[in-house]
């Protein structure tokens, strides 16, 4: 399983469960901001190793989904925390297939946010005209087999 696969199934995943309530930019790709949309990042970090023994040992990829949500700057933080807060409840502890596809059997996990107890949280935010920019970091891991 690749980085691109991890890609792809974060992005399918994310925009299935926002459902178009804004627009979004996706990872690395050219996006104009505007007052309400949102622009995701994907963080690669860590890789460790999840088991020892198996056929396959399972290596775990360790990651960030950041979420920047652009409001409009001088009018307050309701509009940015309704948001955050619709995203945060569909992040937490959900679990994906390399398709992007919300599952529940753990087994057939690709991706799993909130892993080790470590829930999205609001990372801070940032006035740059005409934006208020609030960025929600989503913790994740990516499993792959060796």
């Amino acid at each position: 399983m690749t980085y691109q696969l991890e890609r792809k199934a974060i992005e399918t995943f994310f925009v299935a469960q926002w459902g178009g309530a804004t627009p979004v930019g996706m990872d690395g790709h050219l996006f104009e901001p505007a007052i309400n949309s949102l622009r995701l990042t994907i963080q690669s970090g860590a890789v460790l190793q999840g088991s020892i023994g198996r056929a396959l040992d399972r290596i775990d990829h360790i990651g960030v989904l950041q979420v920047q949500v652009f409001t409009e700057g001088g009018k307050g933080s309701q509009t940015w925390r309704g948001y955050v807060e619709t995203i945060q409840g569909f992040l937490t502890n959900a679990v994906i297939d390399n398709a992007g596809v919300a599952i529940t059997d753990p087994a057939d996990a690709f991706v799993r946010f909130s892993p080790q107890n470590q829930h999205p949280y609001i990372a801070g935010a940032t006035h740059d005209a005409p934006f208020l920019i609030t960025t929600l970091n989503a913790p994740f891991v990516r499993y792959g087999f060796k």
